[in-house]
């Protein structure tokens, strides 16, 4: 079955029936496929209004918050009118690709049509986490390893990374990248334990990828290294943690970091 639905622009879409797959990517690259089709649009201020409609997509956002976010400078009705042209525009971009109603206006908010079944990575790259968190309490490793490499593999780049310099997007991307950085340092841990040195040392590794003075995987690595056999890395680890704390920080390694060198010197077991 289907019917008109008329939008508060005057532009006019058919409905129908049918559940609407919509599957975005915001980790790394924005990129967003409705029915298997991908949608390409141009860097406008209608995709930052889609991209912020499609983070809060679990509820509608008044037309008065998206005024404040992206026009917070403005005049109220120079705001509103702006709002106007650019949802225009996206419908209208999107119309190019389907007829469907994708983004609807119902008592002065703006959403998405209840038959779209819209999938985030980053809802499934949080929720992945949660479950692993809670089997890795319970003590059911394997469980939680799985949950943690999902999450891991999901993360293919900082939240909204083509679009750094949006506002709203700064504290959520340091708050996925640090979820991120902690779901590493769970997994090599949990690596370590089970003896599956080559494992945590590439995740040692994805963790100074993103931040070269974390010591605690410096000397992760270097004990993996070890194990491995590869003495002389573990030694050179130690000196890039060196050099990495003293070109950022100016500070030295901390004693136990040291001592876990000269262990690995004198050739003891670590």
């Amino acid at each position: 079955a289907t019917s008109s639905t008329a939008l508060e622009d005057g532009m006019t879409f058919e409905r129908t029936d049918t559940i609407i797959p919509m599957t975005v990517q915001m980790l790394g690259t924005f990129s967003i496929t409705i029915q298997d089709t991908p949608i390409k649009l141009h860097a406008t201020r209608g995709l930052s209004l889609l991209k912020y409609l499609l983070f809060h997509h679990k509820q509608h956002t008044p037309r008065e918050v998206l005024m404040d976010v992206f026009w917070p400078d403005s005049e109220p009705e120079t705001a509103r009118n702006n709002l106007n042209v650019a949802m225009h525009s996206l419908r209208r971009a999107l119309r190019t690709t389907t007829f469907l109603p994708i983004i609807v206006f119902e008592d002065g908010a703006y959403g998405f049509d209840p038959l779209l079944q819209v999938w985030i990575d980053v809802e499934e790259f949080e929720r992945c986490i949660k479950a692993g968190q809670h089997l890795e309490i319970q003590n059911q490793l394997s469980g939680a390893v799985t949950e943690y490499e999902i999450a891991v593999n999901l993360y293919r780049g900082d939240f909204l990374a083509d679009t750094p310099y949006e506002g709203w997007t700064v504290l959520d991307r340091e708050r996925l990248r640090i979820a991120y950085l902690d779901t590493l340092d769970h997994l090599s841990q949990i690596y370590f334990s089970q003896e599956r040195y080559a494992a945590c040392a590439t995740t040692c590794q994805l963790i100074l990828n993103r931040d070269l003075c974390r010591e605690d995987a410096h000397c992760r690595l270097m004990r993996c290294y070890s194990r491995l056999g590869q003495a002389p890395l573990a030694l050179r680890q130690y000196q890039i943690c060196v050099e990495a704390l003293q070109s950022e920080l100016e500070v030295d390694p901390a004693p136990e970091t040291a001592r876990l060198y000269e262990q690995l010197r004198q050739h003891e077991s670590v």
